[in-house]
């Protein structure tokens, strides 16, 4: 869970990093902190299926529920800080 956690607070400092320091770039930054933090997170991984006894399929089981309930939040966080929008500018 704590592996989770950490990987969801680098992905929201990160991308507020991003956006602050690299307007005209953040898209294609943004993709390529993905394939990073999808790498560590995949060595990671492999360093605790090899050196621990835990079983890999119950730790990438639960990080991927804690993770989703976390992006869950943070998208509601996110969704109730804005003013509501009127349908007419969706359309």
């Amino acid at each position: 869970m704590a592996l989770a956690v950490v990987y969801q607070l680098s992905y929201l400092r990160s991308q507020r990093w991003l956006s602050a320091t690299f307007t005209k770039s953040f898209a294609l930054l943004s993709v390529v902190g993905f394939f990073v933090r999808l790498t560590l997170l995949g060595v990671l991984l492999w360093a605790i299926a090899t050196y621990t006894s835990l079983n890999l399929v119950a730790v990438v089981v639960a990080f991927i529920v804690v993770f989703t309930a976390l992006s869950g939040y943070s998208l509601y966080r996110f969704a109730k800080g804005r003013p509501p929008t009127s349908p007419q500018v969706l359309l």
